[in-house]
Protein backbone atom coordinates (compact mmCIF):
# COMPACT_ATOMS: atom_id res chain seq x y z
CA UNK A 1 0.00 0.00 0.00
CA UNK A 2 1.33 3.62 -0.81
CA UNK A 3 2.38 6.10 1.54
CA UNK A 4 1.46 9.10 -0.65
CA UNK A 5 1.67 12.57 -0.16
CA UNK A 6 1.18 15.25 -2.77
CA UNK A 7 2.72 18.47 -1.72
CA UNK A 8 2.92 22.00 -3.99
CA UNK A 9 6.97 22.54 -4.28
CA UNK A 10 8.26 25.51 -3.17
CA UNK A 11 11.44 27.45 -4.89
CA UNK A 12 12.26 28.56 -0.79
CA UNK A 13 12.94 24.91 -0.12
CA UNK A 14 16.31 23.56 -1.01
CA UNK A 15 15.14 20.48 -0.46
CA UNK A 16 11.99 20.42 -2.64
CA UNK A 17 14.01 22.45 -5.20
CA UNK A 18 16.47 19.76 -5.63
CA UNK A 19 13.89 17.19 -5.60
CA UNK A 20 12.42 18.63 -8.59
CA UNK A 21 15.55 18.63 -10.87
CA UNK A 22 15.57 15.05 -9.83
CA UNK A 23 12.19 14.14 -10.99
CA UNK A 24 11.96 16.03 -13.94
CA UNK A 25 15.37 15.08 -14.72
CA UNK A 26 13.89 10.84 -14.63
CA UNK A 27 10.94 12.20 -16.32
CA UNK A 28 12.99 13.53 -19.75
CA UNK A 29 15.23 10.43 -19.32
CA UNK A 30 12.83 7.36 -18.60
CA UNK A 31 9.86 9.38 -21.09
CA UNK A 32 12.02 11.25 -23.78
CA UNK A 33 8.48 11.42 -25.69
CA UNK A 34 6.43 12.75 -23.49
CA UNK A 35 8.31 16.21 -23.13
CA UNK A 36 9.84 19.42 -24.96
CA UNK A 37 12.90 18.93 -23.60
CA UNK A 38 15.30 16.72 -23.12
CA UNK A 39 17.68 15.19 -20.33
CA UNK A 40 21.06 16.31 -22.77
CA UNK A 41 19.73 19.69 -22.76
CA UNK A 42 18.90 19.87 -18.90
CA UNK A 43 21.54 17.80 -17.09
CA UNK A 44 24.23 20.31 -17.24
CA UNK A 45 21.57 22.75 -15.92
CA UNK A 46 22.06 24.42 -12.80
CA UNK A 47 20.06 24.22 -9.62
CA UNK A 48 18.93 28.40 -10.43
CA UNK A 49 17.66 26.60 -14.04
CA UNK A 50 14.94 24.22 -11.54
CA UNK A 51 14.40 26.85 -9.12
CA UNK A 52 12.78 29.62 -12.22
CA UNK A 53 10.89 26.48 -12.75
CA UNK A 54 9.34 26.44 -9.42
CA UNK A 55 8.95 30.08 -9.46
CA UNK A 56 6.86 30.77 -12.62
CA UNK A 57 4.52 27.44 -12.20
CA UNK A 58 2.67 25.45 -9.28
CA UNK A 59 4.37 22.13 -9.28
CA UNK A 60 3.10 19.39 -7.37
CA UNK A 61 5.28 16.49 -6.35
CA UNK A 62 3.76 13.22 -5.21
CA UNK A 63 5.96 11.73 -2.66
CA UNK A 64 6.54 8.08 -0.93
CA UNK A 65 8.07 8.07 1.94
CA UNK A 66 9.79 10.88 1.41
CA UNK A 67 11.13 10.41 -2.06
CA UNK A 68 9.82 12.14 -4.78
CA UNK A 69 7.98 9.46 -7.43
CA UNK A 70 5.56 12.05 -9.69
CA UNK A 71 5.19 15.58 -10.90
CA UNK A 72 2.86 17.51 -12.36
CA UNK A 73 3.23 21.42 -13.38
CA UNK A 74 -0.08 23.81 -13.65
CA UNK A 75 1.00 26.98 -15.02
CA UNK A 76 -1.82 29.86 -14.83
CA UNK A 77 -1.92 32.22 -18.01
CA UNK A 78 -0.95 36.16 -17.75
CA UNK A 79 -3.62 38.78 -18.38
CA UNK A 80 -6.73 39.78 -16.90
CA UNK A 81 -8.62 38.21 -19.36
CA UNK A 82 -6.85 34.62 -19.93
CA UNK A 83 -6.11 34.26 -15.80
CA UNK A 84 -9.03 31.92 -15.77
CA UNK A 85 -7.04 29.62 -17.51
CA UNK A 86 -4.67 27.45 -16.67
CA UNK A 87 -2.13 24.66 -18.71
CA UNK A 88 -1.41 21.22 -16.80
CA UNK A 89 1.76 20.05 -18.28
CA UNK A 90 5.20 17.52 -17.28
CA UNK A 91 3.10 14.92 -15.57
CA UNK A 92 5.12 11.60 -14.79
CA UNK A 93 5.15 8.75 -12.74
CA UNK A 94 8.03 6.98 -12.01
CA UNK A 95 7.71 3.88 -13.94
CA UNK A 96 7.95 1.67 -11.22
CA UNK A 97 4.71 3.32 -9.41
CA UNK A 98 2.74 3.56 -12.51
CA UNK A 99 -0.63 1.82 -12.39
CA UNK A 100 -0.74 2.07 -8.70
CA UNK A 101 -2.94 5.42 -8.75
CA UNK A 102 -0.44 7.68 -7.80
CA UNK A 103 -1.66 10.00 -10.93
CA UNK A 104 -5.18 9.88 -10.23
CA UNK A 105 -4.36 11.51 -6.62
CA UNK A 106 -1.78 13.98 -7.83
CA UNK A 107 -5.08 15.13 -10.31
CA UNK A 108 -7.34 15.17 -7.76
CA UNK A 109 -4.99 17.09 -5.68
CA UNK A 110 -4.64 19.52 -8.69
CA UNK A 111 -8.37 19.69 -9.66
CA UNK A 112 -9.00 20.66 -6.11
CA UNK A 113 -6.35 23.53 -5.90
CA UNK A 114 -7.65 24.56 -9.25
CA UNK A 115 -10.89 24.71 -8.07
CA UNK A 116 -10.24 27.86 -5.92
CA UNK A 117 -7.69 29.67 -8.46
CA UNK A 118 -8.83 28.91 -12.12
CA UNK A 119 -11.90 28.02 -13.81
CA UNK A 120 -10.18 25.96 -16.77
CA UNK A 121 -7.14 23.39 -17.05
CA UNK A 122 -6.01 22.67 -20.49
CA UNK A 123 -3.57 20.28 -21.64
CA UNK A 124 -1.50 18.78 -24.52
CA UNK A 125 -1.32 15.14 -24.29
CA UNK A 126 -0.20 13.01 -27.50
CA UNK A 127 -2.14 10.93 -29.26
CA UNK A 128 -0.66 7.88 -28.61
CA UNK A 129 -0.77 8.09 -24.88
CA UNK A 130 -3.62 6.03 -24.32
CA UNK A 131 -3.23 5.46 -20.34
CA UNK A 132 -2.78 9.19 -19.84
CA UNK A 133 -6.00 10.15 -22.22
CA UNK A 134 -7.73 7.10 -20.30
CA UNK A 135 -6.84 8.72 -17.02
CA UNK A 136 -7.96 12.42 -18.30
CA UNK A 137 -11.10 11.74 -19.42
CA UNK A 138 -12.16 9.66 -16.36
CA UNK A 139 -11.82 13.07 -14.87
CA UNK A 140 -13.61 14.90 -17.43
CA UNK A 141 -11.24 16.07 -19.64
CA UNK A 142 -12.61 16.63 -23.58
CA UNK A 143 -10.78 16.71 -26.53
CA UNK A 144 -11.18 19.90 -28.29
CA UNK A 145 -8.73 20.00 -30.56
CA UNK A 146 -5.31 17.90 -32.47
CA UNK A 147 -2.60 19.81 -33.24
CA UNK A 148 -1.09 17.97 -35.77
CA UNK A 149 2.83 17.98 -36.06
CA UNK A 150 2.93 19.30 -32.69
CA UNK A 151 6.42 18.14 -31.44
CA UNK A 152 9.24 17.38 -34.12
CA UNK A 153 12.34 15.42 -32.53
CA UNK A 154 14.89 13.81 -35.11
CA UNK A 155 12.52 14.46 -38.00
CA UNK A 156 9.48 12.48 -36.33
CA UNK A 157 6.17 14.63 -35.57
CA UNK A 158 4.08 13.32 -32.35
CA UNK A 159 0.00 14.67 -32.59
Amino acid sequence: MLNLKIKILSVDESDESNDFRTIRLSALEKSPEMFGSTYIAEIEKPLDFFKDCLSNSTVFGAYQKNKIIGLATLTQENGIKFSHKASLSSVFIEPEFQKKGVASILLSAIIEYSEKHVEQILLTVADDNKPAIHLYKKFGFETYGIETQAMKDNGQYTN
